[in-house]
């Protein structure tokens, strides 16, 4: 599948509701959270497999032109890495080889939500760009496909709680995913 043709699509797809609801009130909002991620990097051809589980800030905006639809942006940054442990194929043990995280994530989201009084249950799918650094085995970025889903608590009119997971990156042997813990504000 051609990335660039699928990116054009979702941004086709965002801009039409856009602007077909543009005299509509709309809604935008904001989270800031805490990523709990996991990362795995597997190369076949010297039957290695390493895998860690760095943390992440992670910020998004979304605007939301129809009841259930949104156009979300995320961007994330490293927190913390964390030690990554490699196991060669045939061997039973791993051994401990350096230190991995996950540089950044950008990404663009067309998403869907469905409200069900103070709880809202989303999903959402896009394009997404990662970097991740396993120390000693290299750096590297690539986009992928992005998709992900859960529940959003809104206590108060303006401030919500959501809990979410995402699948980052899956792609050429590097798998990045994982949960996110936020707080926001819808304006």
């Amino acid at each position: 599948m051609n990335t660039t043709r699928t990116l054009s699509s979702l941004f086709g797809a965002a801009l039409l509701a856009l602007s077909a609801q543009s005299a509509q009130a709309q809604d935008i909002y904001g989270e800031v959270g805490y990523a709990a991620m996991s990362t795995e990097l597997s190369v076949p051809l010297i039957g290695l497999s390493a895998k860690a589980k760095p943390t992440m800030g992670r910020a998004l905006i979304g605007i939301s032109p129809l009841g259930g639809l949104a156009i979300e942006g995320i961007a994330a940054g490293s927190l913390t890495d964390d030690s990554f442990s490699a196991k060669a194929s045939g061997s039973s043990s791993a051994v401990q080889l350096g230190r991995a995280k996950v540089n950044q994530i950008l990404g663009v989201y067309v998403g869907s939500r469905l409200g069900l009084g103070p709880v809202e249950l989303f999903g959402r799918v896009g394009m997404a760009k990662s970097e991740v650094t396993f120390s000693g085995l290299g750096s590297g970025n690539s986009s992928d496909i992005s998709y992900g889903g859960g529940i959003r608590l809104i206590p108060l009119d303006n401030f919500t709680l959501s809990a979410d997971y995402m699948r980052y990156l899956d792609k050429d042997g590097a798998r990045i995913e994982g949960y996110t813990l936020s707080v926001g504000m819808k304006f």
